[in-house]
């Protein structure tokens, strides 16, 4: 998948940056809404409890924060209709952003442990407990893209050395480099829907849809403990030559 680029500030550049302080507390409600949707085994049900109780005890400051970016979009449309697909549009990548199965359990765990949090000690404002619990949440995406961007490096720099003489590393990986420069589309964290980072798109349950901004919000209940090993291309057996590194995305070996 195409991995968002590194901005100034060493964050990669996702549908998060440049936004206003509203913007990023809305963010922050939907990554709590993809949670509570995704991350259903019985050790997360204080992750449901927590976002309940959030929207419920803070509806009022929720709802003035929505309608204050909603008047910033009809501003910047021609039209109603205009202003309120271009919210839906924002809000289908900021819900397929939290959705991203290969950072899903990283995230469920940093969404219970907020939640636990929030439920040990409710918070009375909410502004202030998103914006201290933004970063908790968004950190399983940023090492997600930080190692995909090793492995995709290591697995370069290991066909560079090797491939030669013992073939491709990853298989998979060259034929993606393959299909990138025929022009193939790649899937985009955040514009892609999540079913199609999936290598069984039939586990997708669906969608629901958000009642303040109309997106629909992504359930892809990703089996936990279950990790995906990318291929290795064998050394061929009696093989004379000093055996080549494997690799796997955690490192040579």
């Amino acid at each position: 998948m195409n991995i968002p680029q590194r901005g100034a500030d060493g964050m990669h550049m996702t549908v998060h940056r440049n936004v206003s302080d509203d913007e990023k507390v809305w963010h922050f409600r939907s990554a709590w809404n993809v949670a509570a949707l995704n991350c259903t085994a019985p050790q997360y049900q204080p992750i449901l409890d927590g976002y309940s109780a959030f929207i419920k005890d803070h509806a009022r400051t929720l709802k003035r924060i929505n309608d204050r970016i909603d008047r910033g979009y009809r501003q910047q449309a021609s039209s109603r209709r205009q202003a309120v697909r271009a919210r839906e549009a924002q809000m289908t990548s900021v819900y397929n952003y939290w959705a991203l199965p290969p950072a899903r359990a990283g995230f469920c765990r940093a969404a219970l442990d907020m939640s636990n949090q929030a439920m040990a000690a409710p918070p009375s404002d909410p502004v202030a407990f998103a914006m201290a619990n933004f970063d908790t949440l968004e950190a399983p995406f940023e090492k997600f893209f930080a190692d995909y961007q090793e492995y995709r490096r290591l697995s370069a720099d290991w066909d560079a050395k090797y491939g030669q003489q013992y073939g491709p590393s990853q298989p998979g990986w060259v034929a993606v480099q393959k299909a990138r420069a025929n022009g193939v589309v790649i899937p985009t964290v955040g514009a892609s829907a999540p079913a199609q980072t999936l290598a069984s798109p039939s586990t997708v349950s669906g969608t629901v849809v958000q009642n303040e901004t109309g997106a629909e919000v992504p359930v892809v209940p990703v089996q936990e403990g279950v990790v995906s090993q990318p291929v290795v291309e064998p050394v061929p057996s009696g093989e004379t030559q000093a055996a080549a590194p494997t690799r796997t995305p955690q490192g040579l070996r």
